[in-house]
């Protein structure tokens, strides 16, 4: 997990300067819906070879409580998240729940589904990161991102106890998400969310349901 963080930390500081230049961004709000406190920020970055400090584009993301059945019948805890990017007609759905597949050693899962152009596909997830402000620099969670199909991919969270600690602590004490990912064309960009008022809320309530709250 240590050389995997590692690559995380690479992948990630390559993109930290286009932070830098959205500064302001923690002030300003994206796209209308972000009024509602319901919802909370997200703000994509793409490295382009036109312009040294990055392509921002501000969108939006809620957060919801879903209950979905398993494979035994029980219902689980879904912490569930509807991302858009309407300027690049981007829709992102992120699904992170306890792990129930004993085959996989993990102690929990998120599933990243990408709806995106023609020609915009995603080939790569190396993994997630939690911040406390929009432009601070990430700290990786300890875990391994695959790619399941074509433009979905599954990130499996360390079931090492000390890992697991530490990954529960920063999912719920920071209040920003990173994922990077790397676009077929090779281009990586980079996703921060926000958890809002409303996020915390669904947040601590999954967390709690599964034992994890620290």
């Amino acid at each position: 997990m240590t050389v995997r963080r590692r690559a995380i930390s690479i992948f990630t500081g390559a993109l930290l300067v286009l932070f830098v230049t959205a500064s302001t961004f923690a002030e300003s709000r994206a796209a209308s819906p972000a009024d509602d406190s319901d919802v909370g920020q997200a703000m994509l970055l793409n490295e382009t070879p036109a312009n040294t400090q990055g392509e921002r584009h501000d969108g939006h993301v809620s957060w919801r409580i879903i209950r979905d059945k398993t494979a035994g019948g029980q219902k689980e805890m879904v912490v569930h998240g509807d991302i858009e990017i309407p300027d690049l007609d981007m829709h992102i759905k992120m699904d992170i729940k306890q792990n129930t597949d004993k085959s996989l050693p993990a102690s929990h899962v998120v599933e990243l589904s990408f709806d995106v152009p023609a020609g915009g596909d995603i080939i790569s997830v190396p993994g997630l990161l939690m911040k406390i402000t929009a432009n601070a620099r990430g700290i990786p969670l300890a875990g391994l991102g695959v790619k399941v199909t074509k433009n979905v991919f599954l990130v499996g969270l360390s079931n090492v106890a000390i890992d697991r600690k530490r990954n529960m602590q920063l999912l719920a004490e920071r209040r920003w998400m990173d994922v990077p990912f790397v676009y077929a064309s090779q281009h990586r960009g980079i996703l921060a969310l926000e958890k809002g008022f409303h996020g915390e809320d669904v947040f601590h309530e999954a967390m709690t349901a599964w034992g994890e709250s620290p």
